[in-house]
């Protein structure tokens, strides 16, 4: 097959492009997938690299998937040696290249998921200067246990803020050791404590041999950083690298694409900045920009494929609001219904009626699947999914548990994990009494305390437990429970040092733990929970041993159920990337889109401040949120809002100003123009052109 066959002069020009740092601003619906396989297969059949040199990066596995099938199916078997993945995965891999000088022990370093980074930064809370340690009041019991009760929950809010704003300080580039340095000039003191929980809780991470996902880019990004040798030896290993999405970078994320383009300096990056939607993940836009610099050839793709010109209008007068250069051209060569804006009393009967709208559209003749309703938060989700079951519609809400957050899975692979680490004492904790066995909370920490005394793995510190010479007492179940976790450990350990194939350290865990037997035995959900374990089981079998497995399993954060046939409920961030033949907007209300929460916490930074990032969030981000929902939709858009909330933590009601600067026409259910939004499009395009471009 022609690899550039079929590509509009557009997309031509951009998929043939010359060698260089490359810009592609792709809009909604143009082709941006497209445009970057063609790229690809002109860098292998055109230029002659070979595929092995050529790395591509994405945000998700889904999408490095897509992008390896559509590859390979212009290009056949060579697609096989493309280095395809996504930040963290292919962060993984240089991190287990070179572990020791990255400040790790071993290539063997375990990824904490977030319920274990929020236990290490509960603990890393208590040192002084953080929250602090718990000091007993004077008094009675009853007095003792009432402060510490509200200590706790002090603490519980505390760590829950630390976490979110270390992981912040790591995606906008700040370490620990820059948040720990006596000598940098005093913050605030919310700051200040919460540098001194970063410093506490990269040493409960370290400690363990762990990282957490914000750790994977930028110890990547401090390795290549400290090290131009060693830079220079990754950056060598790539002829070309290419970024999808790049507008949802973060400032480690970019830095990470400069040092590994240092060497060739050939790079392509995709994406378009108006759908830059994650400042509360320290995303900003100017990302795709900073990466390639300013002497970057730049390509525009603005050809939509999906949405009719009457989707379009709308969309583009949501980010025309922004400062920019120029007006938001998105342009698309189909016509279809104008878009409809409804107002309704309320909230419940905003549902009510986007539900009946649902059933129309199915009884004549449209795929549940090809409908989505999109909210900006899910709490707003519950009155919709209960109006759609009411009308015979059975919704899934797609921000449900995924597969790594499901109870078994993370069973198995705590099993796993002291496979490859026997002294894991988070994954210990988590599987002592799974299945039951007698061992409760006094007999784990007794355990435990034996293993750290001792310095001795956990399967030992089983066995030393249960000696009559250790001084710990084990009610008789106890005893027969932590002998056969002991022996079940000591299995594993043994797959674990021999190196075992991943597929067969998993059936260890499975066998000898009698975690499989627990799971066969249950009285509900039994068939469901095999599944999740048998997908597992399935997805370790190409790997050559538990801890490479382990690895790449912790970075698959996008796994999704199967949805075809039902009608979508979904937030806006979970929408991107997909579409859909009907779109329905509703919440478009004052205070909740634009969220009032999202406004209060918009940045005003400067790229390269790591303590408050970059500018981000604000009203500017909830107008390119706005774009991409409404872009989504194929064939209908329907926006909506409730004149009053009665559920909604005091938020919300009336028409939101997106309303207006979208100037839409918003009509009562009957069809009665709204009589609040008469006469206010001039004041709008005024506001709207106002802005510096």
């Amino acid at each position: 097959m022609n690899i550039l066959e079929g590509l509009d002069p557009e997309q031509l020009a951009a998929a043939t492009a010359p060698d260089g740092p490359v810009r592609i601003s792709a809009g909604a619906g143009t082709g941006k997938t497209t445009t970057l396989t063609a790229r690809i297969g002109h860098l292998i059949s055109g230029k002659g690299l070979a595929p092995e040199s050529i790395t591509a990066v994405t945000f998700t596995r889904k999408a490095a998937n897509e992008l390896r099938e559509r590859v390979a199916a212009r290009l056949g078997e060579g697609a096989a040696a493309l280095r395809l993945g996504t930040f963290h995965s292919l962060s993984c891999r240089i991190l287990r290249r070179n572990a020791s000088a990255a400040g790790l022990r071993d290539g063997n370093f375990t990824i904490v998921d977030e319920d274990d980074a929020r236990k290490l930064m509960a603990a890393a809370c208590e040192v002084p200067g953080a929250y602090g340690p718990f000091v007993p009041p004077h008094g009675d019991e009853a007095t003792v246990a009432a402060v510490r009760k509200e200590w706790e929950a002090g603490l519980r809010d505390f760590a829950k803020a630390a976490l979110r704003q270390v992981s912040l300080w790591k995606a906008w580039g700040l370490t620990e050791t820059e948040a720990g340095d006596p000598s940098r000039p005093r913050r605030s003191e919310e700051e200040e404590a919460f540098a001194a929980a970063y410093v506490a809780y990269q040493y409960e991470l370290e400690s363990r041999n762990m990282v957490d996902f914000g750790d994977l880019i930028l110890k990547v990004v401090r390795l290549l950083r400290d090290n131009p040798r060693l830079c220079e030896i990754e950056s060598s290993r790539i002829r070309h690298l290419l970024v999808d999405e790049a507008q949802d970078a973060n400032p480690v994320q970019v830095e990470w694409v400069r040092l590994l383009s240092s060497w060739h300096g050939s790079l392509t990056v995709v994406g378009d900045e108006d759908q830059s939607i994650y400042g509360f993940q320290g995303g900003y836009p100017g990302a795709m920009a900073d990466m390639v610099g300013p002497s970057a050839a730049v390509f525009e793709l603005r050809t939509n494929r999906r949405c009719t010109e009457e989707i379009l209008r709308p969309a583009n007068l949501a980010v025309d609001y922004n400062r920019r250069k120029e007006p938001k051209v998105l342009k698309s060569n189909r016509s279809g219904p104008e878009v409809r804006t409804t107002a309704h009393a309320t909230e419940a009967q905003e549902a009510a009626w986007v539900a009946a709208r649902i059933r129309e559209l199915v009884n004549g003749g449209a795929d549940p699947g090809q409908i989505a309703v999109l909210f900006r938060a899910s709490w707003m989700m519950p009155p919709f999914e209960e109006a759609l079951m009411n009308k015979g519609v059975m919704p899934v809400v797609t921000s449900g548990i995924s597969l790594l957050e499901r109870e078994e899975v993370k069973d198995v692979l705590g099993f796993l994990r002291l496979a490859v680490n026997p002294y894991d004492d988070l994954a210990f904790r988590r599987v002592a009494n799974r299945p039951v066995r007698g061992l409760g909370p006094a007999a784990v920490d007794a355990i435990c305390a034996i293993a750290s005394a001792r310095a001795i793995p956990f399967h030992e510190a089983c066995h030393a437990a249960v000696d009559p010479r250790s001084g710990a007492k084990f009610r008789k179940d106890a005893k027969e429970g932590a002998a056969a976790l002991g022996r079940a450990l000591s299995m594993l350990a043994e797959d674990g040092k021999w190196e075992r194939p991943a597929y067969d350290v998993v059936g260890t865990a499975l066998r000898e733990t009698g975690y499989l037997e627990h799971l066969t035995n249950l009285k509900e959900g039994s068939e469901t929970k095999l599944r999740s374990v048998e997908t597992v089981r399935r997805l370790s079998d190409p790997y050559e041993d538990a801890a490479s497995f382990l690895q790449e399993i912790s970075v698959m954060t996008d796994e999704e159920a199967d949805v075809s046939g039902s009608v979508r409920l979904s937030t806006m961030h979970a929408s991107k990337g997909l579409e859909f033949d009907h779109v329905f907007c509703p919440g478009f209300d004052d205070g909740v889109m634009p969220s009032a929460r999202a406004l209060e916490e918009g940045r005003r930074g400067k790229p390269g401040d790591p303590w408050n990032g970059p500018r981000g969030g604000g009203v500017e981000e909830e107008r390119r949120l706005a774009h991409v929902a409404f872009t989504r939709a194929r064939k209908t858009l329907d926006v909506s809002f409730p004149w009053k909330r009665l559920k909604s933590f005091g938020k919300g009601g009336g028409p939101s100003s997106l309303v207006e600067e979208c100037e839409l026409e918003a009509v009562e259910p009957d069809g009665m123009p709204t009589p609040v939004l008469k006469g206010r499009k001039g004041s709008a395009r005024k506001n709207r052109m106002g802005y510096d471009r």
